[in-house]
């Protein structure tokens, strides 16, 4: 069933009262009842691994993530617009690559970078669902700017419980009980063990380190009212999604869940901690625990909309902005994938990616078919029945023709990500990685048979790195120049992967 189609049977659906279901299909699952557009909420989790994730690997169980995936769909080929954060999200949220409109580098607070975030007239998700009649609302990490024009209830949400900046405190060091390996950005790149990097705080053992208090706000509503949250800010965003959920059943609603979880800083409480008493490295153990939070969250956000009775005709999409935080050493998985976040390889932008709708999405479905973030925005669209404005051009595709079988799971021809000056496309199974875009060649990889991206291609397929090259052309017809710069490139290695320089 094509996307015009399935749009118009939502159409009919919600203004005729028509007995027929989210998906098209004529199936009524509240019996005799039309079926309304359906609930949809986004959980985002914050530099999480493809392989942190159960479904994707074996470092950890993550039953409830796992959950998602098993009751609905499981992407294998999931992709995100960028391997860092703020420009992620800005694909996201507005299903457009981000360099359409200048958000090409991360959004940050600094003197030479005054005026950074989503611009003004670009709509976001959350824009368009409102104006298709849900309620809106998003708990959790924002990173698309810091002025009133950026802030989130002033880009389509009716509701904001987070915080604006990139990464925040978890819960105060001085509280008791609380576990945390130090972090800062002068600790980059040298290995766990390294007395300057293993300071491990147990609760009040050590003073609160100096922290940028402005980037730790966690603030409220419209009215930006500040929260002295004294709670583990994994459960905090866990529990104001839950009572989202509950005060907005009646539906339809938009619930963007964006947890900062994994991110740095390493922040844990003895609760989580104590998990995982055999893993001997502290870096590791309080990782995990972090993620056992977050899974913890999640399996909170499906138990209400449970007890909501809303679960049955209820989007959910589960992913990660990007991959692991690689230049932290040791911290992420070299399998199945190599690489990490701020780097093109596979580790950086592949994540994990699973839909669940019980109304319209068999359980256990499986596409392999590389899909991406763009393609979440025209997805909620099409269920809940919202005609893309006509002059706006989406770079993403309504999923439920991959999920419903009524087309060939071929998913995107085309994916492109760059940081200038570094830029990858992939196109089928090959995947080109330039380091420079104005320099000729790169590092040519052939997924099918090499996902870890370990044999360089280039040399003896020149006209495949030529057509790759061809596409990046094409793809440049779309983007602005850059709106501000970014900071100086990291260059790390993970998973035997030669160093390559990103932003940082």
């Amino acid at each position: 069933m094509d996307q015009l189609f399935r749009l118009a049977v939502s159409l009919v659906c919600v203004t005729l009262a028509a007995a027929c279901s989210p998906d098209g299909s004529g199936r009524d699952t509240q019996g005799s009842k039309a079926v309304p557009p359906p609930n949809i909420v986004v959980i985002l989790a914050d530099d999480l691994g493809y392989a942190d994730v159960s479904t994707y690997g074996d470092r950890l169980q993550t039953p409830n993530i796992d959950r998602i995936g098993r009751e609905g769909a499981v992407f294998t080929q999931g992709y995100v617009t960028t391997p860092v954060c703020s420009p992620s999200r800005a694909g996201l949220l507005t299903g457009r690559y981000q360099q359409r409109f200048g958000f090409e580098y991360n959004a940050r607070q600094a003197p030479e970078v005054p005026d950074v975030g989503l611009i003004a007239g670009e709509l976001t998700i959350a824009d368009h669902l409102r104006a298709a009649g849900y309620a809106t609302g998003i708990v959790g990490k924002w990173h698309l700017g810091f002025k009133d024009e950026h802030y989130p209830t002033n880009r389509g949400f009716d509701e904001f419980y987070g915080h604006l900046s990139g990464a925040t405190s978890f819960i105060s060091r001085r509280t008791e009980g609380v576990l945390s390996m130090r972090t800062d950005e002068e600790f980059r790149g040298r290995s766990p063990d390294d007395p300057r990097t293993d300071l491990l705080i147990r609760g009040t053992e050590a003073p609160e380190p100096p922290v940028r208090r402005r980037g730790n706000l966690i603030l409220r509503g419209p009215e930006k009212t500040v929260i002295d949250e004294p709670a583990y800010i994994t459960d905090v965003f866990g529990d104001e999604s839950v009572d989202f959920i509950h005060r907005h059943a009646e539906g339809p609603f938009f619930l963007y869940s964006a947890f900062n979880a994994p991110h740095s800083p390493f922040e844990v409480t003895e609760e989580y901690y104590d998990r995982f008493p055999d893993v001997e490295n502290e870096l590791h153990r309080i990782y995990f625990g972090m993620i056992a939070a977050l899974d913890d969250a999640v399996g909170r956000i499906l138990d209400a909309l449970d007890e909501a009775g809303i679960a049955e005709n209820t989007l959910v999409v589960f992913l990660s902005d990007n991959g692991c935080a690689g230049y932290f050493p040791g911290l992420c998985s070299c399998e199945p994938l190599s690489g990490g976040k701020l780097t093109y390889y596979e580790g950086g932008v592949r994540v994990p990616y699973l839909l669940r709708w019980p109304a319209a999405v068999a359980a256990g479905t499986t596409i392999d078919a590389p899909v991406s973030t763009l393609d979440i925005l025209p997805t909620a669209l099409a269920a809940a029945g919202s005609e893309t404005p006509a002059d706006l051009e989406l770079d993403g595709h309504d999923l439920m023709p991959l999920l419903d079988g009524s087309a060939e799971a071929t998913g995107h021809d085309r994916l492109v990500w760059r940081n200038y000056p570094t830029v990858a496309v992939r196109s089928g199974d090959m995947k080109l990685i330039k380091p420079n875009q104005d320099a000729s060649g790169g590092f040519l990889y052939d997924l099918s048979s090499d996902i870890r991206e370990q044999t360089d291609l280039a040399a003896e397929r020149p006209a495949e790195v030529a057509n790759l090259e061809a596409m990046i052309e094409d793809w440049r017809s779309i983007t602005v120049e850059p709106a501000w710069g970014r900071r100086p490139p990291l260059a790390y290695s993970i998973c035997n992967i030669e160093p390559i320089g990103f932003e940082n």
